[in-house]
């Protein structure tokens, strides 16, 4: 380790600076691709991994011992700490390279002591509710689990510190290729290694392993990108430290309010799991975890591909705008941010409840996972579709408020909205049964994007024009028309189709939802999703410039 800096001088960061203000969009489609395929590799890991054990206590147990794990990689990798990190870091970088990596440098020691910290309490806890029975026989596989799992969190949030660096730099290849080297050695161990063992829970001992490897082969990336770019750890940091701890500090209430749709969905399985233990009686049938899990996953998928890579390139360009105070470019980021989320969340929505089924069919009902496994996850599929917009909005407006630096507004709104969650999910359960709490989830992420959106307006300018009320309802329109054509497809193939004929059903209206959405688009002259696709370079959205520097400040 050397007192070095980075090899990014001034004139590259007045490249980078000049990249994200330019064809900042280019970035969004490149990590959208690299996250496609991430989240590809994810879906045969989970084919996979149904066909093996099915929807049961086994992998009940699984998906909520991941889930721990899972969540502190999505707030730190797509969230917290790169959101309260970046702009500082930017900052420092345009004044004084090696400052900035010594910031960086004391971010990661302090991290690093957090975790171990972290790990070493959980672990401990882990042990002594293991050995005190007080959760009863039926939690000893649980908690195994997540004791095995939990060093992941070391590994996965350090990568994510690196690719918050490369972030800052203008370099979104790499971060985004970090979840493809997890998935790859997942499924190595899953379709090479697991078959030759005997007895589930050895499977899934071997599983948990590769997870283990494929966290360390995620901080090794990104760790050598930066090395080859000159990045070194500076050792002489500690003129930084307060720096860090401010780093830390602001990361507080943005953990908070990034994890709300993390903590909904950890609720969620949490009771899932409990009320399907036979000592709860079973109130919920088993199994429910795992349905949630991957109804979860699916729904997540267009929330991967372009949520999480549009509110990641966005809030990149919207802290170089905010630190050079141009009022008038951001507005127009967040006026096209809204109007592609908009573009892509209402058809994703409408398109994820009327392909739910033909979605469980086709990827899920394969090996022990059976047809009531696949009908149970196809509800909580629909359940968590209903929402898909307000997921994607929740993406990319929380990190506008960050990069204004207004982190308490959504803290405020998304400790309502889990309380609003808690509280739905026990009314839903009883008249709904387990898929009640997908709704509930829905409902409050729904709630939770509208007083996002509500409570935005104080700060910068949105434009509710007749415009934008036009633009709103030919998208709406177009949904609508695509909807009734996918359903007419849908049920032309049947409710059980068998062989071949369940793929058809669901690549056939997929294919042709897609088509037909995007002509409808070009009839009516909604050139979003040309821009999405590449075909068309820049958006005709010129919003007026702001009137004074007081929703900055």
């Amino acid at each position: 380790m050397t007192d070095s800096p980075a090899s990014s001088d001034s004139e590259q960061n007045s490249a980078n600076d000049e990249d994200l203000q330019g064809g900042w969009f280019s970035h969004v489609r490149m990590v959208s691709i690299l996250t496609f395929l991430s989240r590809m590799l994810g879906l045969v890991r989970d084919v996979g991994m149904a066909a093996l054990f099915g929807n049961g206590p086994l992998l009940d147990a699984f998906t909520l011992a991941f889930r721990l794990p899972n969540m502190s990689r999505r707030l730190l990798g797509e969230g917290a700490l790169t959101t309260a990190f970046l702009p500082a870091y930017v900052k420092e970088l345009k004044q004084d390279p090696l400052r900035a990596n010594r910031l960086a440098s004391a971010v990661l020691f302090i991290l690093l002591l957090i975790l171990s910290f972290v790990v070493l309490v959980g672990e401990l806890g882990l042990y002594g509710l293991a050995s005190s029975h007080v959760l009863g026989t039926s939690s000893q596989l649980i908690l195994s689990m997540t004791a095995w799992l939990l060093p992941y969190v070391v590994l996965i949030c350090l990568s994510a510190q690196l690719t918050a660096i490369l972030h800052s730099l203008g370099h979104f290849a790499v971060p985004a290729l970090v979840p493809v080297l997890l998935n790859v050695v997942w499924i190595f161990a899953l379709w090479v290694i697991v078959p030759g063992a005997t007895g589930q829970e050895t499977q899934i001992a071997i599983i948990i392993s590769a997870i283990l490897l494929g966290g360390v082969g995620q901080l090794i990336l990104p760790w050598w990108v930066l090395h080859r770019k000159g990045f070194r750890i500076q050792t002489k940091c500690t003129d930084q430290i307060p720096q860090a701890v401010r780093v830390f500090r602001s990361m507080l209430p943005i953990v908070i309010g990034l994890s709300v749709t993390q903590l909904n969905a950890l609720c969620d399985g949490a009771l899932a799991w409990w009320y399907a233990r036979p000592e709860q009686g079973e109130w919920i049938a088993s199994g429910t975890a795992s349905a949630l899990y991957y109804g979860q996953r699916l729904y997540q998928f267009p929330l991967g591909v372009f949520g999480i890579a549009l509110g990641t390139v966005l809030f990149a360009r919207l802290a170089h705008h905010v630190e050079a105070g141009n009022r008038k470019q951001i507005s127009q980021d967040v006026a096209e941010g809204l109007r592609l989320m908009l573009t892509i969340g209402c058809p994703a929505s409408v398109g994820l409840i009327l392909l739910a089924t033909p979605l469980a069919d086709c990827l899920l009902r394969h090996g022990q996972f059976d047809a009531h496994d696949a009908q149970q996850t196809a509800a909580t599929i629909a359940a968590y579709g209903t929402a898909i917009w307000a997921f994607l909005g929740i993406s990319l407006t929380q990190r506008v408020y960050y990069a204004l630096g207004d982190a308490q507004t959504p803290v405020r709104i998304g400790l309502i909205c889990v309380a609003m969650n808690l509280a739905l999910n026990f009314l839903f359960m009883n008249f709904l049964g387990g898929v009640g709490l997908a709704y509930a989830t829905a409902l409050s992420a729904g709630c939770q994007f509208l007083g996002l959106i509500y409570f935005l307006r104080a700060k910068i300018e949105l434009h509710f024009t007749t415009e934008t009320r036009s633009f709103f309802g030919k998208v709406l329109l177009s949904t609508l028309l695509m909807a009734a054509g996918c359903w007419g497809l849908v049920q032309w193939f049947g409710v059980e189709p068998v062989g071949w004929m369940r793929m058809l059903r669901l690549v056939v209206p997929l294919v042709f939802s897609v088509f037909i959405y995007w002509g409808l688009l070009r009839i009516f002259r909604i050139r979003e999703l040309d821009y999405i696709l590449g075909i068309q370079k820049t958006l005709e959205i010129t919003p007026k410039p702001l009137e004074n520097d007081e929703h900055l400040r």
